[in-house]
């Protein structure tokens, strides 16, 4: 470790506290020596806020650290059973466990809380208020006063947004000291500032027609952004900046503003929001994907935007404005051109093109990148040669996506070949086109409106659909331009724009190993596969020095790269600022291998801004954190309240004879284990109630003997409307309690409304989701609905519904509605009972009704149909009645 690392790892482990780090600094190896500190004698320490692949990255790094296997993290998923887990705990050890399961465990007491050394938190900018790691902290605070709490991050920008943000999540964290190590730090800069500098920085223009599409869209995102101004002037505008506009975060900013009046905002205005997301793609995907997937992308969003059918759609405003149709013909030019087109003449036809159509002649425009990193290639060859006796040295080639691997990696193999490397890939473009045109050429006419079965669709072996249909069935009420685009691009539909070349790769798709021989004499570079089917007796070993590694990002696997590859030159293929320190902290700790680092980068474009972005913002971010540490509060966690005594009268004197019962402790409430996915849990015990997981086969949430809650979120109620579900559901809590609930609760930070006024009718209508809900009244007169603004609102409900009622027994909830589940002492004849269970309609939850309704089987046989409808519900009596009165012939 470097000493700047020692140091902060120093003060982690003298004093709990939230570690907030500069990306690149070696977070995961500092979790690692943490890790490594504690593998030692008898403690339970327990790793929440992780992944799978980080776990086992953690494993290897402690293995490789000397750490005996029985020492190194264990991890318990949702499959290990809660024996062994409890057995587990007990054993002592270092555990990496998901946080809904440590939550359920923890209230169930599987695991001994005030035994537990210490909690790691890991990706604490994910912690929210009223998440499951709040809930984890503060079970752990309440029994637990003497482990430890340790919290790690390395995105400083997630904690400047909003009011107090690093104070509130602080308070969620239950700590009180926050450590900061931005890149600026003393130590950090000192450290770093002893090493070598061998960076050459390569600055690629674009080509001409990449700068003419970026430009375009470009305006056509100002002009959006302008449009979304004007239509939403209540709105806070000041984050609504183009520079703002290029990073995958705006789209939650404007969503976090637009989001409480949403259900006011105009259809329009929603168009805009969602054309700003597909024009930051386009500009991203301009630097990162080949000409023909940019173009076919473009071609699926103009796809999206044509009418299927004879039906009207909203059009993106975009592809109706001058830049707009600019950035589209002139992406198609760098793929194809047409007879018209003035560069036709000016391109030869290429031999043995005869799947191209004979109107049309390719471009197929290299991305400027490939022919700059053919010369980096060349000249680190050429320095093999002459400073290495030709030994050749090992090349790490970094990318943004596994999709580039994949395709450098087929670019590097053909780097000598006389064919153009785009060719295989357009011509499996236009065969595609081709085969889907047979399709619809082959399939019968059929009378108009009837949609045509493979229209505007991929072939079924495809992986993806595209939403929309073929220019052919664009209604008339169109614009002329948007009639213009459709036509211009009738058979141009395509399913994925990673397809194109996936397709010409098909051997190399699922090939994580991107690593080549080849950086020595020659370039002629042959991929290292592992073919599990055909085993060789022998191998050759491929030596260290004549490799090309190529990798993607990934975070704290990075550092891993770079110890493994051990390279002497570095391409940054596509620039990441965390990468760059990475190498910067592994040229410290190795300061006799002389690694030089090549930094290409597109001139003047989209790309070069968000790099330049991404450090302002960082540097911005530690500034204000530093600032908000000098005069913040310290955070000091709130005190769950006590319940007082409280007299309960139950509302019918049958009930132990009207007598009164006094209630010590607190409130209960029976959650459904997967009700854990929500913030609900978490708030409802903050709040002074005691909530017992267990697995409910009815309901939700068991607030007493009689009253059982069915909680559905706006997006859950429509999806169990489709499905029929919620009657399902509905039916079963009518049977079982005297008060069903369904709780219908909506997002704190969205509108408290069930639809936007644009979407009211002045006629009703049986979809509508309104509608909807007044037929399951209907349907169940006994079912009450509840209507709850947020989950802090649901929790002062369920506190209210209580106040009257009997504590649940959590053992009997869980066993209502489950397979065997009987009452004990039986007074019903088990013969007809076994006749009556056997029958279409009858189950494990609804036969009891019917044996409490009918005296034997012959007034069963003699009912109608209306009764056992309302008895057991509209399907299962409806399957009886019929079973009951089949006639059955001879």
């Amino acid at each position: 470790m470097l000493p700047f690392q020692k140091q902060v790892l120093t003060e982690i482990v003298t004093e709990d506290g939230l570690l907030i780090i500069s990306p690149g600094l070696g977070l995961f190896q500092i979790l690692c020596h943490l890790v490594q500190v504690y593998s030692g004698g008898n403690h339970l320490i327990l790793l929440i806020n992780t992944s799978k692949e980080q776990d086992e990255l953690l494993q290897e790094q402690l293995i490789a650290q000397g750490v005996s296997s029985q020492h190194v993290i264990r991890r318990i998923e949702y499959n290990t059973p809660a024996e062994k887990r409890s057995s587990m705990y007990r054993e002592s050890g270092i555990f990496s466990i998901t946080s809904r399961i440590l939550a359920v465990d923890m209230l169930l007491e599987r695991i001994p809380t005030s035994l537990i050394n210490g909690i790691i938190v890991y990706n604490a900018h994910r912690v929210r208020p009223n998440s499951m790691e709040e809930l984890i902290l503060r079970i752990y605070r309440e029994h637990n006063q003497e482990g430890f709490i340790k919290a790690f991050s390395d995105r400083p920008e997630a904690f400047v947004t909003g009011f107090a943000p690093l104070q509130n999540i602080m308070k969620s964290l239950f700590l009180r000291k926050v450590h900061l190590w931005p890149r600026f730090q003393i130590t950090v800069t000192e450290d770093l500032a002893k090493t070598n500098d061998n960076v050459i920085e390569l600055r690629q223009p674009m080509s001409e027609s990449m700068d003419i599409i970026q430009q375009s869209l470009v305006q056509c995102m100002e002009e959006t952004l302008a449009e979304l101004k004007r239509a939403n002037a209540q709105i806070d505008i000041g984050e609504f900046t183009i520079e703002n506009s290029f990073f995958k975060s705006f789209d939650a900013i404007v969503r976090r503003q637009l989001d409480p009046i949403w259900h006011r905002v105009s259809s329009a205005s929603k168009q805009l929001v969602g054309d700003l997301k597909i024009l930051r793609q386009l500009l991203g995907y301009l630097t990162t994907y080949d000409c023909v997937s940019f173009y076919s992308f473009i071609e699926t969003v103009i796809a999206a935007n044509t009418a299927q059918d004879g039906k009207q759609i909203k059009q993106s405003q975009w592809l109706l404005y001058e830049a707009g149709n600019r950035a589209i013909t002139t992406a198609r030019k760098r793929v194809y051109v047409k007879q018209g087109d003035k560069e036709f003449d000016e391109l030869p036809k290429r031999q043995g093109d005869s799947i191209i159509p004979q109107h049309i002649k390719l471009v197929l425009e290299e991305q400027p990148k490939w022919q700059l990193l053919k010369s980096i290639l060349a000249e680190i060859e050429q320095d093999c040669l002459q400073l290495n006796d030709g030994q050749g040295a090992p090349v790490l080639i970094m990318v943004s996506e596994k999709r580039t691997c994949s395709q450098l990696k087929d670019y590097i193999t053909r780097i000598n070949e006389e064919e153009p490397f785009l060719d295989k890939i357009a011509h499996n473009f236009f065969r595609w086109r081709v085969g889907i045109h047979r399709i619809q050429v082959a399939e019968p006419a059929k009378p108009a409106p009837a949609p045509t079965t493979m229209r505007g669709r991929p072939p079924p072996n495809k992986r993806r659909r595209v939403r929309g249909g073929s220019a052919t069935a664009a209604s008339s009420a169109n614009s002329g331009r948007s009639m213009t685009l459709a036509e211009t691009f009738r058979d141009d539909v395509i399913e994925n724009i990673s397809a194109l070349d996936n397709n010409a790769n098909t051997d190399d798709e699922d090939d994580e190993d991107n690593t080549f021989r080849g950086v020595g004499p020659t370039l002629d570079s042959e991929v290292i596969q592992n073919n599990h089917d055909d085993i060789l007796p022998t191998f050759e070993e491929i030596p260290n020095t004549s490799l090309i590694t190529i990798q993607s990002y990934e975070d704290d696997a990075n550092e891993q790269v770079l110890q493994d590859a051990q390279p002497r030159f570095v391409i940054l293929f596509d620039p990441n600022p965390a990468f760059v320190r990475q190498i910067e902290v592994y040229r410290a700790q190795h300061p006799t291998i002389n690694i030089r680092v090549y930094f290409m980068m597109y001139e003047d474009s989209v790309e070069e801004q968000n790099y330049l972005s991404l450090i302002r913002k960082e540097k911005e971010s530690f500034e204000r954190l530093i600032h908000e540490k000098s005069i913040m509060a310290i955070p000091l966690p709130d005190k769950r309240p006590e319940r007082q005594d409280v007299i309960i009268r139950p509302s019918s004197s049958r009930i132990a004879g009207g007598q009164v019962k006094a209630v010590t402790g607190p409130q209960i409430v029976t959650v459904d284990m997967r009700e854990f996915r929500s913030s609900l849990p978490p708030i409802l015990y903050a709040d002074g109630i005691k909530i017992v997981p267990f697995t409910l086969q009815v309901g939700d949430y068991i607030l007493s003997p009689d009253m059982c809650v069915e909680r559905k979120s706006i997006a859950d109620l429509i999806q169990s409307f489709s499905s029929g579900r919620l009657y399902t559901q509905c039916e079963l809590m009518s049977v079982f309690y005297k008060t069903p609930i369904l709780l219908i609760e909506f997002d704190q930070n969205k509108s408290f409304s069930l639809q936007a006024v644009s979407d009211m009718r002045e006629n009703i209508r049986v979809t509508d989701l309104s509608s909807k809900l007044v037929l399951l009244t209907l349907a169940f007169p006994k079912l009450r609905i509840i209507w709850s603004s947020s989950p802090h609102e649901t929790a002062k409900i369920f506190s209210e519904l209580k106040k009257t009622e009997l504590e649940p027994d959590s053992e009997v909830a869980a066993s209502i509605g489950a397979e065997g589940h009987e009452d004990g002492d039986t007074v019903y004849n088990m013969t007809p009972q076994d006749i009556l269970r056997s029958m279409p309609g009858i189950n494990s939850t609804n036969y009891r009704v019917i044996m409490n309704h009918f005296q034997d089987l012959d007034e069963l046989f003699h009912s109608n149909q209306k009764t056992l409808k309302e008895l057991i519900g509209e399907e299962f009596g409806r399957k009886l009645y019929n079973f009951i009165h089949k006639k059955h012939t001879s």
